[in-house]
């Protein structure tokens, strides 16, 4: 069978919410409708959310009877109780396709087991990892969510090497930390062909430097380094600003408190300015051209999709040697590459960027090559790949 006589599944611990449309985030409709677009038809089951939140900004362009509610689990330990109505959607999903695309972390992963037909498993980040990196998970949380991510992590080992399975995972590290099971490492992506470059700075050339953050606040994200790195950036470069783009992690209960005591603290010494969360399209493309250099200084992560989207409209990025970052980042290349944990090594990247023009130009031409090679419809043309793989020479199963 060849991808476009498919019928896919696609099953993701993944926020949704269902009233006049279906409503995704942007990244993962994009790579529905691309997928829609070339295949049979997509049957999918997403965790439906009790409110739609800001960040379900896409409102996906597939009819009502090809979507299934998975039970909304907004923490690892909630996952493990919601397995039966968990796999009841799993089950009718499987029952519409040919073959099923997962994505890991799931946070009821023995609903996964028994699989009924060829599955392709795209693992997002390391589970075992983010619950220790996790600020939500602390005190007497901790040891339960450290056990959980690790038995989410083993039952994930046992999904990858069963039979009729493929991976594909954010990143090399991960595909490493798996025992290299049948598949590849990719970068994830969230921008189309047709955008890269579609929106040019507004901010005169010598306007005062910018750096700017995207995405979930929360402690894995390592908002707390760069705070401190930008207080010793004004030290050196008084008129920096700082621009914080994304909501907070409502799991992350200490992460609200921290941010308005320290961006008070910032405010008084310099320019910082939060926009929240927004919508992607022209506005947030908008934030990355006009910025001179794109922070992200990660405690975990898979492929961030940000590091792609900021070097498509021309914007330097500097992440941390930690997850799929080195698989998406070529060092001195088309960015640069920081340990982790470490706000100094931030702080003189960032001016490394800022004091160097001729690394400043060559970040900026690296990773708009990289951009067009980590695009939706090249992300969606390697996990289609992977399917075909698994059902060569198959039948298509029948609706019953």
């Amino acid at each position: 069978m060849h991808f476009e006589d498919l019928r896919l599944g696609f099953i993701a611990d993944r926020h949704s919410f269902l009233d006049d449309g279906i409503w995704v985030e942007s990244g993962i409709g994009r790579l529905l409708e691309t997928w829609a677009a070339s295949c049979r038809g997509v049957t999918v089951g997403l965790a439906c959310a009790p409110t739609r939140m800001p960040m379900l900004d896409m409102r996906l362009d597939l009819p009502a009877t090809s979507y299934f509610r998975l039970p909304w689990m907004p923490s690892i330990a909630r996952g493990f109780h919601k397995v039966p109505g968990c796999r009841r959607v799993i089950r009718e999903v499987e029952r519409r396709s040919d073959a099923v695309i997962v994505q890991l972390p799931f946070p009821a992963p023995l609903a996964l087991l028994g699989s009924k037909r060829p599955r392709v498993y795209h693992i997002c980040a390391d589970i075992y990892a983010m619950s220790r990196a996790s600020n939500y998970y602390r005190g007497y949380r901790r040891l339960p969510a450290v056990m959980a991510g690790n038995t989410i992590d083993l039952i994930q080992r046992r999904l990858l090497y069963s039979r009729d399975a493929r991976t594909v995972t954010n990143g090399s590290e991960l595909l490493a930390h798996y025992g290299y099971p049948p598949g590849q490492a990719v970068v994830s992506a969230t921008i189309l062909d047709r955008e890269i470059l579609s929106v040019t700075r507004q901010r005169p050339a010598d306007a005062p430097f910018r750096i700017l953050y995207v995405g979930y606040l929360r402690f894995a994200k390592g908002i707390d380094l760069l705070f401190d790195a930008f207080a010793q950036i004004l030290s050196q470069i008084p008129n920096a600003e700082l621009v914080i783009a994304g909501p907070i992690d409502v799991a992350d209960g200490a992460m609200s408190g921290m941010l308005d005591e320290r961006l008070a603290y910032l405010s008084r010494k310099g320019s910082v300015k939060r926009v929240g969360h927004l919508k992607f399209g022209p506005e947030l493309f908008q934030q990355y051209a006009d910025a001179d250099v794109l922070a992200l200084p990660s405690r975990s992560e898979g492929t961030p999709r940000v590091l792609v989207e900021a070097r498509a409209f021309g914007c330097p990025v500097v992440g941390t040697r930690v997850g799929g970052i080195p698989t998406s980042i070529d060092d001195g290349e088309d960015g640069l590459i920081v340990p982790t944990e470490d706000s100094g090594a931030l702080r003189d990247a960032i001016l490394r960027i800022a004091r160097d023009r001729a690394l400043r130009e060559k970040l900026i031409c690296g990773g708009i090559r990289r951009a067009r090679a980590s695009t939706v419809e090249a992300f969606a043309r390697t996990l289609a790949g992977e399917v075909e793989k698994l059902v060569a020479d198959k039948p298509a199963v029948p609706v019953t």
